[in-house]
């Protein structure tokens, strides 16, 4: 019985220690393009929770990373990866993000590509309902929350030192990040120089560097076995070979047979809305206000992170369903305040933008309540064709 017990041990052992010190260049080694490819339009954690895809996208000359939250997964014939492919574009779309992303979020996973990103082309879509008085909140952020790019922010020297600061203290303040004992010492120790427990935090250090080894590791394994990509809603004569005019045509046309309710919204989700009691969103956002929240700054960790890394980013500022907010109470002149905002901020911060918040009531440029879809996909497809051909 002990010989067995043992054996058992030492089987685990000899597998971990095989799992540990197998080297990375033979994993990467059997990735293969298809996985590379699937991995594209899967949205899975392991694309924008990991390093390994994004770094080998990033790296193909052509591709053009499109950044947002859940209205990348909103799929129609007219969607930028659909778009791309069907008329033959010189760039591929690969798309990074899921709802409940934010701005904190994809601060870290630009932070953990940095390398890469030097003039890069990306697209990044900005959801005005990330702007909320209490900013991104935790179950979200936990959700999607990546200990490998944590990890890998206060080793990353390719980082200009007071934004990685910035960042680890913003970090700090959620629970999911101060949980984490190790990483609290390791940023507690890089914020004070090195002042606050001398000791600890050098040996936290060390620690941290092999617990961000085996994430990495970690990474490259799972990325031997890619989730399936998502199925997409493609009818490529609605768009190869059509005028930008026709596109917006058939986008009507499509937005028109699924959608027949006042508030313009795509009918099975108005069902399931009518079904909740829609009454009861009547005025719910009476006393919401998207210029006021912790998310600004988080955005701006965004936008000096892309700056930081030589990026050549396109912001993307989206309306929401101006028919529905009218309903929930959130008055035409306060939302407009928010559209004022942020375009002052992309101004400001003399990026590259583009502003759809003239067509908050344009019909089926938005699919729901914020996601932009049809429509808004032709305009933004126009919008990448022109960002693309400049130098």
């Amino acid at each position: 019985m002990i010989k067995k017990g043992f054996l058992s041990l030492f089987t685990a052992f000899v597998l971990f220690a095989a799992f540990l010190f197998f080297p990375n260049s033979w994993i990467k080694a059997w990735i293969s393009d298809k996985n590379v490819e699937q991995a594209k339009t899967n949205m899975s954690p392991l694309v924008f929770q990991g390093m390994y895809f994004q770094e080998r996208m990033l790296k193909e000359s052509n591709s053009l990373p499109l950044y947002g939250s859940s209205e990348l997964n909103r799929f129609d014939p007219f969607h930028p990866y659909n778009y791309a492919r069907a008329t033959d574009t010189p760039y591929s779309i690969f798309m990074v993000g899921r709802g409940g992303m934010q701005s904190i979020t994809h601060f870290l996973n630009f932070a953990a590509q940095e390398k890469n990103l030097k003039d890069k082309k990306i697209i990044f879509i900005i959801s005005p309902q990330w702007f909320t008085k209490n900013g991104m909140p935790e179950l979200q952020f936990s959700t999607n929350y990546s200990m490998l790019h944590a990890y890998d922010l206060p080793y990353n020297k390719d980082i200009d030192e007071e934004l990685r600061h910035r960042a680890m203290k913003r970090l700090l303040e959620f629970d999911t990040v101060n949980r984490d004992q190790l990483l609290n010492i390791i940023y507690q120790y890089q914020l004070s120089d090195g002042k606050e427990k001398p000791v600890m935090g050098r040996l936290a250090m060390i620690a941290g560097r092999a617990q961000k080894a085996l994430l990495e590791k970690k990474d490259l394994y799972y990325s031997l076995f890619p989730r399936e990509s998502d199925k997409l809603k493609s009818n490529d004569k609605l768009i190869t070979n059509q005028t930008f005019e026709q596109q917006l045509q058939n986008a009507e046309e499509y937005g028109k047979k699924r959608v027949s309710n006042d508030l313009m919204i795509e009918n099975k989700f108005y069902k399931r809305l009518v079904n909740a009691n829609i009454s009861r969103f009547k005025d719910m956002r009476k006393n919401e206000d998207y210029t006021n929240s912790p998310e600004y700054e988080d955005f701006q960790l965004v936008i000096d992170i892309l700056k930081d890394a030589g990026a050549k980013p396109l912001f993307v500022s989206i309306p929401v369903n101006g028919y529905w907010y009218d309903y929930n109470g959130y008055p035409k002149d306060r939302r407009q305040k928010y559209y004022d905002k942020m375009k002052q901020i992309l101004t400001d911060a003399d990026v590259a933008y583009v502003d759809f918040t003239e067509h908050e009531y344009d019909p089926y440029f938005i699919m729901d309540t914020i996601h932009i879809a049809w429509k808004g996909w032709v305009y933004l497809d126009q919008e990448l064709g022109r960002y693309w051909a400049q130098p």
